[in-house]
């Protein structure tokens, strides 16, 4: 259903995953989606036709466009990581931080943000998107959409699946769209921080409201992960994703 094109930028060209609706008058509006540490894989291209078939155009960039490194985990690592032994998950935190460390500079972050930023003018200027653009991210794409969230008033919503916010509510102030975050409730040290969250979106003003799906971990909505993935929550988390996005754009249901 969809291509890949190329976006211009000042330090490059920056490649995306376009889906758009077929034989449609008019798009629903256009949502950026921010894929996860393992980069644009073929279930992030499948989230987008998803959207597409919804009536939304949309985008998700590859925001390791010019890293040559490949950053999927092989399927040894991904059982290590979601498996239920807490030892074998200790074990083996290394080397999932050997894989993702390159991503977690200042430097990467403000990279990332910028390509974010890029693919937001591309889509706000598409005709028949008529300027109404969200977005959603999974875990490291969960973190940068609450930074594109603070950084463009033009955001009309934002949906962050398992990802941290900022700190502090002066930051937390600059944000203009409502939020819907969603996470699994067997991530406990991101649930944990949830109410303390909350606080800071209220002291900052922030139109925000928090999902937790209790038998669902990280990463429970990617379907290519069979150590990780939970159907149930999924299912629930997309009705709610789709029912927060056309409210903001006031698609009819």
């Amino acid at each position: 259903m969809g291509q890949m094109i190329r976006i211009r930028q000042q330090s490059g060209s920056l490649q995306a995953y376009v889906s758009m609706p077929l034989k449609r008058p008019h798009f629903n509006g256009a949502v950026i989606i921010a894929h996860e540490i393992w980069g644009l894989t073929d279930q992030i291209q499948r989230v987008a036709d998803r959207f597409a078939e919804e009536g939304f155009y949309a985008i998700a960039p590859d925001l390791f466009s010019t890293d040559d490194v490949d950053r999927r985990p092989s399927q040894d690592l991904q059982r290590e990581i979601f498996s239920p032994s807490a030892h074998v998950r200790y074990e083996a935190m290394p080397k999932l931080r050997a894989l993702i460390a390159p991503t977690q500079t200042p430097h990467f972050t403000l990279l990332a943000l910028s390509r974010l930023s890029a693919c937001f003018e591309y889509v706000y200027n598409q005709p028949l998107v008529h300027q109404r653009v969200m977005m959603v991210g999974f875990g490291l794409g969960g973190d940068y959409t609450f930074g594109l969230a603070i950084r463009e008033p033009r955001l009309l919503g934002a949906v962050p699946f398992y990802g941290h916010a900022p700190r502090t509510a002066a930051e937390l102030s600059h944000i203009q769209c409502p939020i819907l975050a969603i996470y699994g409730g067997k991530e406990q040290s991101l649930v944990r921080s949830l109410s303390s969250m909350s606080v800071r979106m209220h002291q900052a003003n922030v139109d925000f409201k928090a999902v937790v799906f209790d038998d669902a971990g990280h990463a429970f909505f990617n379907d290519s992960n069979v150590f990780a993935y939970n159907q149930t929550a999924a299912d629930d988390a997309w009705r709610r994703t789709l029912t927060f996005m056309r409210k903001q754009t006031g698609v009819a249901f």
